[in-house]
């Protein structure tokens, strides 16, 4: 196993552990570890949704920093990267890209049809607040990286 992919499997159990720390931040529903998440954003006040952006910004660079620190010492020597992995990068680079973009759409419309057609009982999620609009970036954000450490470690197994 690569250096890069092995990155990428650690990387990746740290962005799960990142979003389910902001679904339980931000939602409400399911008891699952003394934490409750679901489909129910849970309505906060400007100072509490800054002080979770700091903290998961501190955390994903914690976590991204400590897994670079241990792999590199791992390695002893200098890794050299090719031409595999730099197109195995970008690869996944433009999986993560796309992923954005389509979920970043599937916002918008969401907010734009509700507020077109939300006369309905169906359940959904309130995106039309600061908590909602916060809560989905965010969630778009650490999804898009779940992306592309999984677009990076298939590429590493198809290859």
């Amino acid at each position: 196993m690569s250096h890069a992919e092995r990155y990428a499997w650690l990387s990746l159990i740290a962005w799960a552990a990142i979003l389910f720390f902001l679904i339980t931040r931000f939602t409400a529903g399911i008891d699952f570890l003394g934490q409750s998440f679901g489909l129910t954003i849970v309505e906060q006040s400007a100072g509490k949704l800054l002080w979770t952006y700091v903290t998961l910004a501190v955390i994903a660079i914690a976590a991204e920093s400590v897994i670079a620190a241990v792999l590199a010492a791992r390695a002893g020597e200098k890794v050299d990267r090719d031409e595999r992995d730099i197109a195995i990068e970008a690869r996944a680079n433009l999986a993560s890209y796309w992923f954005m973009a389509a979920a970043l759409n599937v916002i918008v419309l969401h907010v734009l049809l509700n507020a077109a057609y939300g006369g309905h009982n169906l359940p959904q999620l309130n995106l039309t607040s600061l908590t909602g609009v916060a809560f989905a970036l965010l969630f778009v954000l650490a999804a898009a990286e779940i992306v592309k450490r999984i677009a990076t470690i298939w590429n590493y197994r198809a290859a």
